[in-house]
């Protein structure tokens, strides 16, 4: 009988990085361009605005201001959040086709088509059932829990909400191969993946809490690497010597600097971003693989 192999499975992630460290670069670089691309819209979108944006504004805080900044640069956020969302799901659909079709290498394995709108479908599928039936359940628990008063309303509170997070991260792990699945074979699979992931719910959630590991193991790497590197560089230097309220001492040599520092550091945050979600996007995939039979 096929099973998850939850060390296997969480492992998926390092093995693109080891066996193709190409690929992990490719897709750096496209992520890099198409944050560039995002900002590039919102930089043309807002135009004449950006300058007249008032410090007080850029500050505050609040749903008024958020409300006045939607209403000034609205129409490029419209903008760039589908683009955010191609981006992610071409990302993801890269990272499928790289563990279920390794054959289709062409580009990276970076396309947008058929797949990828149906990874976004499935997404978007799955978000929306698991925000239902826990709502639904909140509705339950708070309709009966008004019914009771003192200590009885407190306990029943409390373990109606340890129940709500059991069932809401059990929908999660019995529909988490629902993507890799709907990948694999070219259809919505929603309630397949359900059938395909009964029994195995344990060692599911045993893979995407080694993930989730993974997730804060490489995340902390990366920051410590972010500061050496800034360190080394003589970045926090330079920044302490800054005077953010007279910027004319800068000379250009400081200046290329800073920008150096930028670029770096915005190039690790890029990397990291990446890998991270190579680690959170294979497991699943080889999982469906394993379960399947495939591997």
């Amino acid at each position: 009988m096929s099973r998850v192999r939850p060390l296997d499975a969480a492992f998926e992630g390092f093995r693109i990085v080891r066996e193709k460290p190409g690929l992990i670069l490719a897709w750096t670089g496209f992520y890099l361009l198409s944050l560039l691309a995002m900002v590039g819209v919102l930089l043309i979108g807002l135009g004449p605005k950006l300058m007249t944006l008032a410090p007080a504004e850029a500050g505050a805080g609040g749903a008024r201001d958020f409300d006045q900044l939607f209403a000034r640069f609205g129409l490029p956020l419209l903008i760039v959040i589908p683009m955010a969302l191609i981006m992610t799901t071409m990302l993801a659909g890269a990272v499928y086709r790289s563990v279920l079709r390794p054959e289709e290498k062409a580009f990276s394995y970076l396309k947008f088509g058929a797949d990828e709108l149906r990874l976004l479908a499935i997404s978007l599928i799955v978000v929306f059932v698991i925000a239902v039936i826990s709502g639904v359940y909140g509705a339950a628990v708070v309709a009966f829990a008004n019914r009771l008063d003192g200590m009885l309303y407190g306990l029943v509170t409390f373990l109606t909400s340890v129940g709500g997070l059991v069932l809401t991260l059990w929908l999660v792990v019995r529909l988490s191969l629902s993507a890799a699945m709907t990948f694999s074979e070219h259809r919505i699979a929603l309630w397949s993946a359900w059938k395909l992931t009964r029994g195995h719910a344990p060692r599911l959630l045993a893979m995407w809490g080694l993930t989730v590991l993974f997730v804060f193991l490489v995340t902390l790497l990366a920051a410590l690497a972010s500061w050496a590197v800034a360190a080394l560089l003589g970045g926090f230097a330079m920044l302490a010597q800054l005077n953010v309220q007279d910027l004319s001492h800068i000379s250009p040599g400081v200046a290329l600097a800073l920008l150096g520092q930028l670029l770096v550091q915005l190039a690790i945050q890029v990397l990291l971003l990446v890998l991270l979600l190579v680690i959170a996007y294979s497991p699943p995939a080889r999982a469906y693989q394993q379960l399947k039979g495939e591997v």
